[in-house]
């Protein structure tokens, strides 16, 4: 795989997450762009119980060279939330071809599962890097949802106008720094506007649509 490719993956797992609603379905849109050229599109389907828990998440992105598709990412995801904490997840992820079969539990200490059927182990404290809930701006630990790496970080808060469409947008920016380089920006009702990572020495930029 490609640099530019791997730097795909790891922007769109790290995208991989959920919004809190109640007992319905919703669908987002966004366009990629890599080093400031439009590369691609993504798609997230993300399904709630009654209850306001989410049930499902789908995501599936592409990137596409002159028109010609050259990558595929694909996550289902199943995730039970309570009171703000993540308890259980299971999580399919085909990354070009490669699988990783990957489940999670909450216990009283830590959390415990198996990532293509090894056992794993996860401080309760880590938190998934999720760039789709606002909570992850004050947490110090996350992990991916598709390695389960653990990564250091620290988060710093400003405020930016983002113009979008030739419309100005004002957002809180969150850039992370140490085990994890990227900028989240929420808007007033602190719903992802746009993120950025660095990897590779390339700049993948997603832009979430109305």
């Amino acid at each position: 795989m490609s640099s530019v490719h791997m730097t795909l993956a790891v922007l769109l797992v790290a995208m991989s997450t959920i919004v809190h609603a109640a007992g319905r379905s919703e669908n987002r849109f966004g366009s990629i762009y890599i080093d400031g050229k439009k590369a691609g599109q993504i798609h997230y389907t993300i399904e709630y119980g009654d209850n306001g828990d989410v049930e499902s998440l789908k995501t599936n992105a592409s990137l596409s060279i002159l028109g010609v598709k050259v990558y595929n990412f694909e996550q289902s995801l199943h995730e039970e939330w309570r009171g703000g904490q993540l308890h259980e997840l299971r999580g399919r992820t085909d990354d070009a071809g490669k699988i990783y079969d990957a489940s999670l539990q909450r216990g009283p200490a830590q959390y415990s599962g198996a990532l293509n059927g090894k056992p794993i182990e996860l401080p309760d404290r880590a938190f998934p890097a999720s760039v789709w809930h606002y909570a992850i701006v004050d947490r110090t630990l996350l992990f991916d949802l598709k390695l389960f790496k653990l990564m250091n970080v620290k988060t710093s808060r400003s405020g930016e106008t983002l113009t979008i469409d030739k419309r100005k947008v004002a957002t809180e920016r969150f850039d992370f720094s140490g085990d994890w380089t990227a900028t989240a920006w929420f808007d007033s009702k602190r719903q992802l506007v746009q993120f950025r990572h660095h990897v590779d020495n390339h700049e993948v930029t997603v832009r979430l649509d109305d």
